[in-house]
């Protein structure tokens, strides 16, 4: 049930052929606003071929240039793309970001994310291309799991100056089984992520939010969540719970003091969920919870035992 993930900028593998998804139905920020969130990614969808960046270009541009090393990274730069950033890998599935051009500062343009899994295209993090600095452009990337991610945009108003957004949203997205092949779908929209007002464990904050278990980390090192969707709270306002422990489901109640949190009647169903099922291991971390702390979209609770720091990340349902 745990895995752990990376972020690398070389690897070796081998795969086959590709098959890819994507479509440009949407503006690049307009998506965001749209209750429930669109599904853009369809099959039979080829990689484009573009124009490759010129020499000296990329030569001006070299600090942020990737060299291919991965097979996705082949098969993208082969269409004409150049890589920006690092690639994300976590089991066998691959986030690569490429780009068309730079701006003055050699910021990308009209650059778009796909994720991979194993030697298929599952879709790409932006209904279409993507500029730095605008309203909508995605910033950060996080496999949250080998089929599932979080992926950051920024947001701009008129009135903001390009250094300066005044928020970030963040989705969720999940990986689905497609026949022989695979397709990204968001989930849900987190909440803003400016939190200039906020106070680390305002218990306001808990009330009537959903937080998905993402990783623990204790003495012994860090473990890594593969399914968060498995392992859910949810906080109700009149201080009981909702959770989902796997295959399980159940409740119980909360109470807080300054940063200071505690579970107590604590209640799921009773089947089994596996052999590989963190689902106990779930419900100590809550029952030994001593302590909570909310940095915008990320909620810590410290509890006693193997889980240590059980890290948790916001999510929001769409109507």
């Amino acid at each position: 049930m745990f895995q752990s993930f990376k972020t690398i900028k070389f690897a070796i593998a081998a795969f086959g052929v590709v098959f890819i998804f994507g479509s440009n139905a949407f503006a690049q920020s307009d998506w965001l606003d749209m209750k429930p969130l669109p599904s853009w990614n369809e099959r039979k969808r080829a990689i484009l071929q573009t124009k490759k960046i010129s020499s000296a270009e990329l030569k001006r541009c070299a600090a942020q240039v990737r060299q291919p090393t991965l097979p996705q990274d082949k098969l993208l730069t082969k269409m004409g793309w150049t890589l920006t950033g690092a690639a994300h890998v976590f089991g066998n599935t691959t986030v690569v970001t490429a780009s068309e051009a730079f701006d003055g500062m050699c910021r990308p343009l009209k650059f778009d994310t796909f994720v991979f899994v194993g030697n298929r295209v599952a879709g790409t993090l932006s209904p279409g291309q993507m500029d730095s600095r605008t309203d909508g452009s995605l910033v950060n990337v996080q496999l949250t799991g080998e089929k599932s991610l979080t992926a950051e945009y920024v947001r701009y108003r008129a009135s903001d100056a390009l250094c300066c957004p005044y928020k970030a949203e963040a989705v969720t997205f999940v990986i689905k089984p497609d026949g022989a092949n695979f397709l990204l779908v968001p989930e849900s929209k987190m909440q803003s992520g400016n939190v200039e007002n906020q106070a680390p464990g305002a218990a306001i904050k808990l009330e009537n939010t959903i937080w998905r278990w993402q990783s623990s980390e204790s003495a012994t090192g860090k473990m890594t969540v593969e399914k968060p969707e498995n392992y859910q709270i949810e906080f109700k306002a009149d201080g009981k719970i909702f959770l989902k422990a796997d295959c399980n489901g159940g409740g119980g109640s909360y109470a807080t003091e300054d940063n200071n949190i505690s579970f107590a009647r604590i209640f799921t169903t009773k089947i089994f969920c596996g052999e590989k099922s963190f689902d106990n291991r779930f419900l100590r971390g809550l029952e030994s919870a001593r302590s909570f702390r909310i940095e915008g979209n990320t909620l810590s609770i410290g509890s006693e035992g193997e889980n240590g720091t059980m890290k948790f990340f916001k999510v929001v349902r769409q109507n």
